[in-house]
């Protein structure tokens, strides 16, 4: 009987030391599939062993067996700020709100440096609107050793979801300014300044200057290249426009654009209004070789931004002539009523500023179709006067 009762408490002994060692392994190895399996046992578990079975079921979503290892872990006496910072972040995930804002401010008594404490606080008034109160928390943050980027995207992202578009910019400037430029944040900082001073300020110059900055941090991310080759238009700096749309050119050419570039085969290059009304014009990739190529493809919006009105491109033509035109201001209506305008480039270098002062006279009614066509009857306007 004795001899059962050692051989018993030699092989629980023996357990909690092979327990010891596998759960670091798995822990330190990511291997959460095969830590969480230590739950069912979870009385002979250390309360360090508790918290990364606990971290384990975090990271596989599954906040409630999470917060259940996690008070294990704390009713063992587990203290650090660590285990209420991520009890925390499954009690949010799990809806919890005030139980999660409790433990994370039991997070920050614990360690009142710890900049991931306030931020997620921060954080959980934000994800539910209360933008005052994660204000106080994310300044609090920012003030303090990086950890986490969100303080200083989230809180010009406050001011600027609340339309306060002077403080917003403000604080995106600050906030670049004290982030480390390697961060991925800062890429977005300075995304968010272009964004501002493009269609909110009209101040070209800065946003080209911070688009600018954005590609040289990123120079093969071609998605954001259309950013800076609408500030420079906007800013009528054509020439440097259209350096960048050959760079994207080429990338077609070589099938390395996104999968939506690659498919549409253009790109937006020039935003303006017209009478309250959004305009955007395209460029295509592929030359204009064949007759009836398009070049230039030009939308007018609805007022709600919602649908095109009218759609106006240019078109390749047969030159007759050595000084003829080579491409016509050209509409399509959505009836199908094909319209050509007496307005047209005799090279293939279409002069950009041309073709966006033609669209307006059209768009003004200033300019009438010279010929218009309809299921392939044409019809010549001059002969109808």
């Amino acid at each position: 009987m004795k001899r059962k009762l050692i051989l018993i408490l030699t092989l629980s002994f023996g357990f909690t030391i092979a327990y010891s060692q596998t759960v670091e392994e798995l822990y330190n190895s990511r291997n959460f599939h095969e830590l969480i399996k230590f739950a069912d046992k979870s009385e002979d578990l250390t309360k360090d062993q508790l918290y990364c079975v606990g971290y384990a079921f975090f990271q596989l979503e599954n906040d409630k067996k999470a917060i259940e290892m996690y008070d294990k872990a704390i009713a063992k006496g587990l203290d650090g700020d660590h285990i209420y910072l991520y009890k925390g972040l499954s009690l949010r995930y799990d809806k919890q709100y005030d139980r999660a804002i409790d433990n994370f401010k039991l997070a920050i008594s614990r360690n009142p440096q710890g900049q991931k404490n306030y931020t997620e606080l921060a954080n959980t008034f934000y994800f539910q609107s209360q933008y005052d109160s994660a204000l106080v928390y994310f300044y609090k943050a920012r003030e303090l050793e990086f950890e986490l980027g969100d303080p200083y995207l989230k809180i010009p992202n406050i001011y600027h979801i609340k339309e306060n578009f002077d403080k917003a910019l403000e604080e995106y400037r600050i906030s670049a300014s004290l982030i480390n430029k390697e961060d991925p944040i800062y890429f977005e900082l300075l995304k968010s300044i272009g964004q501002l001073e493009y269609t909110v300020f009209k101040n070209y110059e800065p946003s080209i200057e911070a688009y600018s900055e954005m590609i040289s941090l990123t120079p093969s991310n071609y998605d954001m290249y259309p950013k800076l080759i609408k500030a420079y238009y906007a800013n009528k700096n054509y020439s440097e426009g259209d350096s960048l749309f050959q760079i994207m050119k080429t990338e077609y050419e070589k099938g390395t654009l996104s999968e939506e570039y690659q498919k549409y085969g253009s790109v937006a290059i020039d935003e303006f209004e017209w009478n309250g009304q959004k305009v955007t014009t395209y460029r295509y990739f592929k030359d204009a070789k064949e007759t009836l190529d398009i070049m230039y493809k030009i939308y007018l919006l609805s007022k709600d931004g919602k649908s095109v009105e009218r759609t106006l491109m240019t078109e390749k033509t047969i030159q007759l002539e050595e000084d003829g035109a080579k491409h016509l201001l050209c509409e399509r209506e959505k009836s199908g009523v094909h319209h050509t305008y007496p307005y047209g480039w005799s090279t293939d270098e279409i002069d950009y500023p041309s073709l966006k002062k033609s669209v307006i006279l059209v768009m003004n009614n200033e300019m009438e179709p010279s010929a218009s066509s309809n299921f392939g009857v044409k019809t010549d306007n001059k002969k109808k006067k």
